[in-house]
C-alpha cells in the first residue's frame, strides 16, 4: 500500500504543531518556532540546537534581552521573542500567593547554593510582602560591580514590586562578602531609596548558607 503525507518526523515544527499539538514539538523545535529566520550561515533549525548545546532551558529563560543579543545569530528581535516567551511563562505558573517569610526565602535562595555558575538572582514583592516572581539577572562569570542598575530595576517596575530581594552565589563556598559586593549592595540600596523602593536584603549563598549583606541575617538552606 502506497504511503501518502509527510510522517511526524520530516514535518516542519509548525506544521507538526498545526496537526499534533505544540506538545508534540521537541525543544528545539519549540525554539526554532520563536526563532523564526536563522541567521547567516546558519539556518533556523543549526542556530537552535545551537542554543540547547550552550545553554540549559533554565539557563536560557533566565538571560535578560542584553545577554540573548550576545549570543552569535541573536539579534534584538529574536532576543525580545524568547524573552517575551520565556516571561509569559513564568507569570503563568508565578506562585503570587507565598508570602515573604524566611521559609520562603529558604525554598528561592536553595538552589543558587546548588549552582556550580555564578548567578545573580532578583526576587521581588509588593507592599504586602506578597511574592511577585524572580529574574535570572546574569550567569556566567559574574563582575557584579558592573551589573547595570537598569537590569535590576527594569522587572522591578514591570511587575509593580515596592520591595526586592537580591542574591548572588559564591561557587568556592566561600560566604564573605567581597568588597565589589559590599559596594553593589549600598549603591542599590541607596538608588531603590530615590524610587521609593525597598532593598530588603541582600544575600552571599553558598551550598547550605544564605549571608546577608545589609543586615547580616544567615539563612540555613538545609
Amino acid at each position: 500500500m502506497r504511503r501518502t503525507g509527510k510522517s511526524r518526523r520530516e514535518l516542519l515544527p509548525r506544521e507538526k504543531a498545526l496537526k499534533f499539538g505544540v506538545s508534540s514539538l521537541s525543544d528545539d523545535e519549540l525554539l526554532a518556532i520563536l526563532l523564526s529566520v536563522g541567521s547567516q550561515g546558519m539556518d533556523v533549525f543549526t542556530l537552535a540546537r545551537s542554543l540547547l548545546r550552550d545553554f540549559s532551558l533554565k539557563d536560557l529563560s533566565g538571560l535578560p534581552i542584553k545577554a540573548l543579543m550576545r549570543i552569535k545569530g541573536i539579534g534584538e528581535a529574536k532576543a525580545v521573542r524568547l524573552a517575551a516567551a520565556f516571561e509569559l511563562g513564568r507569570r503563568l505558573y508565578a506562585p503570587h500567593d507565598e508570602i515573604l517569610t524566611t521559609e520562603h526565602l529558604r525554598s528561592v535562595l536553595a538552589p543558587l547554593g546548588r549552582s556550580r555558575r555564578e548567578t545573580l538572582l532578583l526576587a521581588m514583592y509588593d507592599s504586602a510582602g506578597r511574592f511577585l516572581g524572580t529574574e535570572i539577572v546574569a550567569v556566567g562569570r559574574l563582575n557584579i560591580i558592573h551589573i547595570h542598575p537598569r537590569e535590576i530595576f527594569e522587572p522591578i517596575f514591570r511587575s509593580g514590586a515596592t520591595g526586592f530581594v537580591i542574591a548572588h552565589n559564591h561557587p568556592d563556598g566561600d560566604p564573605t562578602p567581597s568588597p565589589e559586593d559590599a559596594e553593589f549592595t549600598e549603591k542599590m540600596d541607596a538608588l531603590a531609596g530615590e524610587l521609593g523602593i525597598t532593598l530588603i536584603e541582600s544575600f552571599i549563598v553558598v551550598r547550605d548558607r544564605a549571608v546577608g549583606i545589609l543586615g547580616g541575617t544567615t539563612l540555613n538552606l538545609r
